[in-house]
C-alpha cells in the first residue's frame, strides 16, 4: 500500500516537472551570501539585544546593513551585466 502512494506522488512530481516549462532563475553566489549575512546579522543582533551586550548588538546591525549592501550591489552589477549581454 506504501509503494503505491509513493509511486503515485513520483508520478504527480514528474507530471508536473514536465508541464512546467519556465526555466527557473538561478540565484547567484553573492545574492545568497547577502540573505545570509542579512539572517545571521539579525540572529547575531537578537542575542545581543536578549542578553543586554551592546556589543554584539552593534556587530550584527553592521554584519546586517553589509549583507543588505553585498546584496543590493551584486544585484545590480549582474542585472547590468546580462542587459550587457542582450545587447550584443
Amino acid at each position: 500500500m506504501k509503494d503505491r502512494y509513493v509511486d503515485n506522488m513520483v508520478d504527480k512530481r514528474a507530471s508536473t516537472s514536465s508541464n512546467n516549462k519556465k526555466k527557473k532563475k538561478k540565484m547567484a553566489g553573492p545574492l545568497r551570501l547577502g540573505i545570509a549575512l542579512i539572517i545571521l546579522g539579525a540572529i547575531i543582533g537578537g542575542m545581543g539585544s536578549i542578553f543586554n551586550r551592546e556589543s554584539m548588538s552593534i556587530y550584527g546591525f553592521v554584519v546586517v546593513v553589509c549583507g543588505f549592501f553585498l546584496y543590493f550591489v551584486s544585484y545590480y552589477y549582474l542585472e547590468k551585466m546580462q542587459r550587457n549581454k542582450l545587447k550584443k
